[in-house]
């Protein structure tokens, strides 16, 4: 009889990291359901809308040929990104990658992610209202600056001692006597701080010589602080103000939504109990430690060089090794009833790869660590289902952002294709400008043409965006899959939109508008 009675987890705690970022899922709509006055080019039954335009080139890193804000440059972006969608319509149904279970498991772990984020923002961000006489208040406090003199514990039960010697009038000075210089900085409500560290610092209006904390920040990371002076600065502007109280809101309904979402997680997951089997688990650890250890220093995965290139996409999943197949039918787990074998665990690894609480970790912790994020996999796995049973996998913005990453792999699998008959793949990151003009872009002149009665341009629309010139590449912390958009597809240098039609920003096309004359 299998033993699981040691080894075991409860969920107790919930570690959320958000950010205003987190709810931008929603800047797509699939065609039937999106604003009219926000679909920038419809292809057959699919749409780029201006949200769409805007964040897959300014959300990550655009080429050289296209990376200005000029009237050009937006013509070759918005002419790239026709193209994903043309290569990915290109893409015959019977394929090795429609055929690959990793791909298919892939876009459920995007799916379900978004499915998180979305029932955060429908039934927890949008319903915070917040009180007027609230936000005033945080407008005072807002605008004090505080200098503060701190102290890092990087051990939790020396943190503890900390707090009870704190407790008991121990002085900030007598405890920490041994420490020659204790470093000081000055900390603004505009500071990209930890949110405990923040919202310690602005609940309340703090006085010369408060002591705060120890807070703790992650495991066996442990800040105190004290309050060596403070300044109250005050906005000079009605813009400045404006911005201040545009940006308190924001914080607010962000901090309050949070809150009401960990304790709807709590009670989710409330009762339910992970046990560890301690043999397989031992044998599990011993042969994946070294993957993950190696592969976040230095190796990247197999399936996706493959398939998206791994230098441009940042997801990390981890490549199984053989010797997993050797457990691959023992228990590992038991949540409830239900029991995980080895096998099960890997299939869900596909489908959520694992976060780590800590970043940075000994050796000895990654046994601890490793428990912990099979924890909050599971976790968000019933966060999920409660997402599903909402409806949410069907929501225009899940289904939206799930065909966005869905058009990028299929349009970069067929680009992949075209350029591995070439023989030119291998070549192409070092010479993609040659290769887009001398083969690609002969290539991508073709399916325009075949594909111009079905294509439908808002050059009204598209005209009035602007974009900005400053590389970035968004990520969000602490799910499994960080980057929010693709890479730029690397498609076309075409400047010109001299193909398909010109749709009215109502929507009607007639065959006067033929863009090609």
């Amino acid at each position: 009889m299998t033993n699981f009675s040691r080894f075991s987890i409860r969920f107790i705690g919930v570690s959320l990291f958000f950010s205003s970022a987190l709810i931008s899922v929603d800047c797509g709509r699939v065609a039937e359901n999106v604003p009219q006055e926000k679909i920038l080019v419809r292809i057959g039954d699919r749409v780029i809308t201006t949200d769409d335009f805007k964040r897959r080139a300014e959300y990550t890193v655009r080429p050289p040929y296209c990376n200005g804000d000029n009237y050009i440059h937006r013509k070759i972006v918005l002419n790239s990104l026709i193209a994903e969608k043309l290569f990915a319509l290109e893409t015959q149904n019977d394929n090795e990658l429609l055929n690959n279970a990793q791909f298919h498991d892939y876009l459920q772990g995007r799916q379900e992610q978004s499915m998180r984020q979305w029932l955060f923002y429908k039934d927890f961000y949008d319903r915070v209202e917040l009180e007027p006489a609230d936000i005033q208040e945080m407008v005072k406090i807002s605008g004090r600056q505080y200098s503060i003199d701190y102290v890092s514990i990087k051990d939790n039960a020396i943190a503890q001692k900390v707090r009870s010697y704190l407790e008991n009038d121990v002085s900030f000075d007598d405890l920490f006597a041994s420490i020659e210089q204790i470093p000081r900085r000055k900390v603004t409500w505009e500071s990209q701080e930890n949110s405990q560290i923040h919202n310690a610092l602005y609940s309340g209006l703090l006085e010369k010589g408060k002591v705060v904390g120890p807070l703790k920040i992650e495991e066996n990371d442990h800040i105190v602080m004290r309050i060596a002076g403070y300044s109250d600065v005050l906005d000079l502007t009605d813009f400045d103000v404006q911005n201040r109280i545009r940006d308190i809101k924001e914080r607010m309904k962000m901090d309050r939504a949070i809150d009401e979402y960990s304790r709807f997680v709590q009670r989710l997951m409330k009762g339910k109990r992970i046990d560890f089997n301690p043999e397989t688990f031992t044998k599990l650890v011993t042969i994946i430690a070294p993957l993950y250890q190696t592969q976040s220093d230095q190796q990247e995965n197999a399936f996706k060089q493959q398939v998206w290139d791994d230098k441009v996409e940042g997801d990390r999943m981890i490549t199984v090794a053989d010797d997993i197949d050797e457990i691959d039918d023992e228990p590992l787990l038991k949540i409830g009833n239900e029991v995980w074998t080895v096998a099960r665990f890997i299939n869900e690894l596909n489908i959520h790869p694992l976060v780590f609480r800590k970043k940075q970790m000994k050796k000895s912790e990654f046994s601890e660590q490793f428990k912990y994020a099979i924890a909050d996999m599971i976790r968000d796995k019933h966060i999920a289902d409660a997402a599903r049973k909402k409806g949410y996998e069907k929501s225009v913005a899940v289904v939206m952002n799930v065909n966005m990453w869905k058009d990028y792999l299929l349009g970069l699998y067929n680009r992949n294709q075209i350029l591995s008959e070439k023989n030119k793949l291998d070549t192409f990151q070092d010479d993609y400008l040659t290769i887009i003009e001398q083969d690609l872009d002969p290539y991508v002149r073709r399916l325009r043409q075949k594909y111009a009665d079905r294509i439908q341009i808002n050059t009204d629309l598209f005209e009035q965006i602007q974009l900005s010139r400053i590389d970035m590449l968004a990520v969000q912390s602490s799910v499994p899959f960080p980057i929010m958009v693709p890479n730029f597809p690397l498609m076309t240098m075409h400047n010109k939109l001299d193909y398909g039609r010109k749709m009215q920003s109502e929507g009607t096309v007639t065959n006067e508008q033929d863009l090609s004359e």
